[in-house]
């Protein structure tokens, strides 16, 4: 049997999966396969952990794909990197903690354990929003972060009705690039000072304007 047949080997099997990974065939296989081989011979006696590292390098990047598939990078300061990068952080927790529920689920149900956890970050970040307008401002009853799901399409129904609450188009054209990640002023790259021809000061007060308004309706709401 060679290693290039359609059943793995058994997650136990570090020298098949040792040659698997030697000869870049990882991506033949499932994906919750391969974490069953990580979770089977993380940190085990007597096995090579040079292989092991690359399954989770391998595994890593599939994580992120999918997690930023989920995330909108519209709805959330940074463009959504901050809420991708914590998921991504406590999914790899999981997989290399044996005990770890969440671990157990991306080796049964990957990529539906990463869509579930991509949904309870967001939400988690939609509810932070809300007490802290500073961040990125809910005008409230915008998207509710009790329901079951909140979807990337939900995700951008929320920041679009963000968005459409804002009348003034010029303070619109600054809280969009706010939102996006873009600072008020930068010395090494674009701005909204930069990007709309305006001074940095007028940049920063718009954005605090409409940070205010937003607070308000959330205050109301």
């Amino acid at each position: 049997m060679s290693d290039a047949d359609d059943e793995p080997p058994l997650l136990g099997d570090h020298q098949r999966w040792r040659r698997i990974v030697e000869h870049g065939r990882l991506s033949g296989f499932p994906e919750g396969v391969i974490v069953g081989a990580i979770r089977a011979n993380y940190r085990r006696a007597g096995v090579d952990q040079h292989f092991v590292r690359e399954m989770i390098r391998f595994i890593s990047r599939r994580m992120l794909e999918i997690i930023r598939g989920e995330i909108s990078s519209t709805a959330f300061p940074n463009q959504g990197r901050d809420v991708v990068e914590d998921v991504h952080a406590a999914m790899v927790d999981a997989l290399l903690s044996p005990t770890a529920a969440d671990g157990e689920g991306l080796r049964k149900w990957f990529k539906s354990t990463l869509r579930k956890r991509s949904i309870d970050h967001a939400r988690k970040a939609i509810i932070a929003m809300k007490r802290n307008p500073d961040m990125v401002d809910d005008p409230g009853g915008l998207a509710d972060p009790q329901t079951e799901l909140f979807s990337h399409a939900e995700q951008e129904v929320y920041v679009q009705r963000i968005l459409d609450s804002i009348r003034d188009k010029d303070k619109r054209a600054a809280f969009v690039l706010h939102m996006q990640g873009v600072p008020c002023s930068s010395k090494n790259g674009p701005s909204i000072a930069s990007i709309l021809g305006i001074s940095p000061d007028t940049a920063a007060s718009r954005v605090a304007t409409v940070q205010k308004q937003l607070a308000k309706k959330i205050g109301n709401s």
